[in-house]
């Protein structure tokens, strides 16, 4: 297996305001992000990050794909999973962090919130659902987890409260050989 480094190419799904990019960019020579919001779209641009747009990165191959609490907030994260598949290099990975339990959520502009595409992902605790993410969601979809670890993940509150206390599943996985 080829090392991922400061040789590689990169790209973050969903970047957001970049400062996660930022931390991982010093590893690859080549630094790619999305982002559907057009205030961070800017706020990344603005701190040298190469945007892609939505409907376009899958374009290209990479050595990482980096897909951090992207699946249960986009419409069709199925069809994501799909296109991280065919954008892997040989001996590329992909890192996926989700909230776990999952409760899919769409920021669009249907008022239901709802996606197109649901993750197939069975249980109600945690370890239920991890468990079924790889079974159920990355299996089918051609990948092998490698590695997987539960981490807290700090998330920007509402009108009720500052922030809230997630628990995230962090996969680092490969496509099957």
């Amino acid at each position: 297996e080829r090392p991922v480094g400061s040789s590689g190419e990169m790209i973050d799904l969903g970047a957001g305001d970049g400062l996660i990019t930022k931390t991982l960019a010093p590893f690859y020579s080549d630094v790619y992000v999305t982002e559907a919001s057009t205030t961070m779209r800017w706020a990344l641009k603005k701190r040298g990050f190469r945007v892609l747009e939505i409907n376009r990165w899958s374009e290209k191959q990479y050595d990482a794909v980096y897909c951090l609490n992207l699946l249960d907030r986009c419409d069709e994260p199925l069809t994501i999973l799909q296109q991280i598949k065919t954008t892997l290099k040989p001996g590329g990975k992909v890192i996926i962090a989700i909230v776990l339990p999952v409760h899919q959520y769409v920021e669009s502009k249907y008022p239901n919130h709802l996606p197109k595409q649901w993750l197939p992902i069975k249980g109600c605790t945690f370890e239920e659902q991890s468990n079924s993410f790889i079974n159920d969601v990355l299996h089918p979809a051609g990948f092998t987890v490698e590695k997987w670890t539960r981490l807290p993940y700090l998330c920007e509150g509402d009108i009720q409260q500052a922030y809230y206390w997630l628990d995230d599943a962090v996969f680092i996985a490969k496509i099957n050989s």
